[in-house]
């Protein structure tokens, strides 16, 4: 691999490592990762207003373009590994849209009176995280690591 792909591809992965976390601690401290708050976040309660369709569009829009950015990126840079990782990037992936698409439309669905929704929200945004990790962990891996080392033969 090519030094300018891997100082691109480091730099990817190590900004998408702190985009995960600072959102996990944004996701933490506005809404917390208790069904109580995110109920609380998305319907309100006497004091405190719930979410409007405005305001998650406002939310949704950029959230689905980052969102869809961050996973086609992060997947087209895997195009420098193995084929067998560039298959299980594809699963990876598709994963990553699935859960990105449930954790945006999981607001909507929770605020338009669906509570039971809370939990896929929550399973959604924390598979997202997850995998999203992963990915960026597999970035590294093959930018540095598996580069390094020596080629394995066929048997």
């Amino acid at each position: 691999m090519q030094r300018a792909y891997r100082f691109a591809i480091t730099y990817f992965a190590l900004f998408g490592l702190l985009l995960l976390a600072s959102a996990a601690a944004l996701f933490a401290s506005k809404i917390g990762f208790s069904v109580q708050g995110i109920e609380l976040y998305y319907l309100g309660s006497d004091t405190v207003p719930g979410k409007s369709p405005y305001g998650l569009l406002e939310s949704a829009v950029p959230h689905l373009g980052a969102m869809g950015l961050f996973i086609m990126v992060g997947a087209h840079f895997m195009l420098f590994a193995p084929a067998r990782a560039k298959r299980r990037t594809l699963y990876l992936a598709l994963a990553l849209f699935a859960a990105a698409l449930l954790d945006i439309a999981g607001g909507y669905i929770i605020a338009s009176g669906a509570a039971s929704w809370v939990w896929v929200k929550l399973a959604a945004y924390i598979t997202l995280s997850l995998l999203g990790t992963l990915l960026m962990l597999q970035l590294l891996y093959y930018a540095f690591w598996h580069s390094l080392l020596p080629p394995r033969h066929p048997r």
